[in-house]
């Protein structure tokens, strides 16, 4: 048996793996860099298996409970491929405790001795990493109770909940403990505000959703599985695949589906009606999504099966439905989905109607009551069991409801058996592995960034006023970096870099393959239709052919936004590259030996800019439009074959007037114009992908101009250090105090990210 010993850091990204003893050698495939563990925790197997030559290891795994618990999973999933591993757990410092040492660090920083560390800037990219938002974005076809299902987590009747399609709003809710009711603020179609809900209600938002000049909704108030210290959570109400009042609503629904995105989605079936058209496409694309990125990939995606409570006792199966489910993912290219049972009418009615009266007199009192009989009485009810929990999960929730039973708590017990508390296990179980790690490791970075800045600067001025013979020497250097600055041919030189930035070849490409890959799905649809189809059947494929449009034009628009941002993104990583040259070239002709004075030391705190935030305030969307809303042509002129009449005296056939249709000339002339505009489009997302590298680089020339600036007045205080001879042993001394309580910070930060 070969001994495998594996130390993961979430927060670090950073994996060290021995066998026996020995790292791995450089080439191995057991060097995975700064990928999550669940990017290739399931690949291990294969690989120790290729490296070693044997079926049996034991692995000894120094990490988080939660990836232990995806270690745990791979192993049980290798014994099906003959591959034998032993597990031993070290236990790691979880999320919990170190943000509880972040805060304490923050305090003593704002108490602390450096005057720029307590600036406003500081504490609001602090509070900004501390209280990212986490989207999870509810989706759902027509009828599957998605509307019930967020109420059911709200606790509260909120979002309209009808049998058609209601939703044609975006509608954000962020979770605000200290809010006892909800506020809405609503927008247009082009973001403008068009009024404020002071304490919403469901009849207010009936109105909200039934209005067209409404597109999007931001709400807030108390989440209650949740807190505010976990994770600011943001639930996303999307219109359903069916439901098109605005183009934008669509896009929005791809957009969020990408494998770029990190968003939690719950996918909401009905139970009782599977195979909704409008299901397929948006299936594929959750495919492709889950394709990319490993076990995270498939964690994002919450696959809610609803409704299963309205099955008959004795002449349905839970346990067979669920199986239908998962063959139905499985033919739309999905594997190994997490698939969630629940009744979230059951839930709601239990938190709400429950709450508020116990008149069994009051016929849904009396109809929920039976409801909570029901899941409580029969053990194929109790849809916890068929959830895909992790062990500690799995353990919190028996312990819950091992209390309910024993204080005879009836509607809790009935709570737990009928989803909707997995549910809410699984979405808190998602932010804890993953958003509370990367939220941790970007505090940490802003503050240490900043503590190394002022670091390097007190350093400098300790040297300056330690060496008070050498002013001259200091001075000089400060003003021939000083004079570079202000060099008209240093600037030239710099602008010229910047200028040479340049993507256009390379968008011009992968706008291509996106067209491509469109043409591709229009082919298909020409091929797949018939030479001859009825009037009514001609009607039917239109409608067919419209909502394909619809996805295509969503699919594109997304595809080439993603294209857009991903080289504005990396143009604006260049050009911080391009400044962060400029700046460490300032100090080059400073003699060897002199007091340091390194501008990008200095500055490293002040360059570094949040890359992602600015792009997204900067980078606009255009609606790529590929097609216009099909309408009937009323004078269009059918084919009608002649008629034959009977004559006496013999048999002959009889033909009576029918209306037909070549299909594939219809696909033909419906898709015409899709194409053309396709490829017409093409220009416009590549010479809108210029506007916008335009913009940015405009952006960063007055960002550039701005860090000049403080590194001129930094250069100022330098300056006026080398030239104060007064209390100098005073000032050594405070200097020194000041370094040594910045270096006992930077250990605690450093700490901070440790296992």
């Amino acid at each position: 048996m070969r001994e495998v010993f594996i130390k993961y850091n979430p927060y670090r990204l950073a994996t060290y793996i021995t066998i026996d003893g020995v790292v791995p050698k450089q080439n191995s495939r057991l060097n995975f860099g700064d990928h999550r563990l669940q990017e290739w925790i399931e690949e291990l197997p294969e690989i120790l298996f290729e490296e070693c030559s044997s079926r049996n290891f034991k692995i000894i795994f120094q990490g988080t409970i939660l990836d232990y618990e995806d270690v745990e999973a791979m192993a049980h999933e290798a014994k099906k491929r003959n591959l034998y591993i032993e597990l031993e757990h070290i236990p790691a410092k979880e999320a919990s405790d170190k943000e509880a040492a972040i805060d304490e660090i923050f305090d003593e920083i704002q108490r602390g001795p450096f005057d720029e560390l307590k600036q406003p800037d500081l504490i609001k990219a602090f509070n900004m990493a501390r209280s990212r938002d986490f989207e999870v974005n509810v989706i759902a076809t027509m009828s599957a109770g998605k509307s019930t299902l967020i109420n059911a987590l709200l606790r509260r009747k909120l979002m309209p909940s009808k049998q058609e399609a209601c939703t044609a709003t975006i509608t954000e809710i962020k979770d605000n403990d200290t809010r006892d009711h909800f506020m809405a603020t609503v927008y247009n179609a082009d973001g403008k505000w068009i009024r404020t809900c002071m304490d919403l209600s469901l009849e207010e938002m009936n109105s909200l959703n039934s209005d067209p000049e409404v597109s999007k909704i931001r709400v807030e108030g108390n989440i209650p599985f949740v807190t505010s210290e976990d994770v600011s959570l943001v639930l996303v109400d999307t219109p359903g695949p069916n439901n098109s009042r605005d183009p934008e609503h669509k896009a929005a629904t791809y957009r969020m589906l990408s494998e770029s995105s990190k968003a939690v989605v719950l996918y909401i079936m009905n139970a009782t009606q599977l195979a909704v058209n409008d299901d397929n496409d948006l299936l594929r694309h959750v495919a492709d999504s889950m394709k990319v990125g490993g076990k995270q990939s498939r964690d994002r995606f919450i696959f809610v099966v609803n409704k299963l409570d309205d099955f008959k006792m004795g002449e349905d199966s839970v346990e067979a439905a669920i199986k239908k489910v998962r063959d139905y993912l499985r033919d739309n290219g999905i594997e190994n989905p997490n698939i969630y049972p629940a009744s979230a009418l059951t839930a709601l009615n239990i938190r709400t109607i429950l709450t508020e009266s116990d008149d069994d007199d009051d016929d849904e009192v009396y109809e929920t009551k039976g409801k909570v009989r029901k899941f409580n009485r029969h053990p194929e009810m109790y849809f916890e069991t068929l959830a895909p929990l992790t062990p500690s999960v799995r353990g919190e929730i028996e312990n819950r409801l091992e209390d309910a039973r024993n204080n005879g708590d009836t509607y809790e017990e009935a709570l737990i058996h009928c989803g909707i508390v997995p549910i809410e296990m699984a979405i808190k179980m998602y932010v804890q592995k993953y958003a509370k790690t990367a939220k941790i490791k970007n505090i940490v970075d802003t503050f240490s960034k900043h503590l190394e800045s002022a670091k390097s600067f007190e350093k400098t001025r300790q040297e300056i006023t330690e060496n008070q013979d050498r002013q001259r020497e200091v001075l000089a250097n400060i003003e021939i970096i000083r004079k570079k600055l202000a060099s008209g041919e240093e600037a030239k030189r710099f602008k010229g870099r910047i200028e040479r930035i340049n993507y256009d070849e390379r968008i011009k490409i992968l706008a291509e393959s996106v067209l491509m890959e469109a043409q591709k799905k229009i082919t298909a649809q020409l091929s797949s239709s018939d030479a001859k189809i009825s009037k009514r059947d001609a009607e039917e494929l239109c409608r067919q052919f419209a909502r394909f449009t619809d996805n295509l034009q969503a699919e594109v628009q997304v595809k080439l936004e993603e294209l857009i941002t991903k080289n504005v993104r990396k143009s604006a990583e260049d050009l911080f590259e391009e400044y962060r040259k400029k700046i460490s070239e300032l100090s080059q002709e400073i003699k060897a030996g002199s007091i340091p004075i390194d501008p990008f030391e200095l500055m490293n705190g002040d360059i570094s800019v949040n890359v992602s935030s600015l792009i997204g305030s900067l980078t606009e969307t255009e609606k790529v439009k590929v097609d216009e809303e099909w309408v009937k042509n009323k004078n269009r002129k059918w084919y009608k074959p002649w008629t034959l009449l009977q004559e006496k005296g013999y048999w002959k056939d009889i033909y009576e007037d029918r209306e037909y249709i070549n299909g594939t000339k219809l696909a033909q002339r419906f898709f015409a114009p899709v194409q053309e505009r396709l490829y017409e489009n093409s220009n416009n997302a590549i010479e809108y992908a210029r506007s916008q590298t335009r913009k940015i680089k405009q952006e960063f020339s007055k960002k550039f101009d701005e860090l000049d600036n403080v590194l001129k007045q930094k250069l100022r205080e330098l300056e006026d250090c080398a030239n104060d001879n007064r209390n100098i042993e005073k000032r050594i001394r405070k200097s020194q105090a000041k370094l040594k309580w910045l270096e006992d910070i930077q250990i605690k930060i450093k700490n901070i990210l440790d296992i």
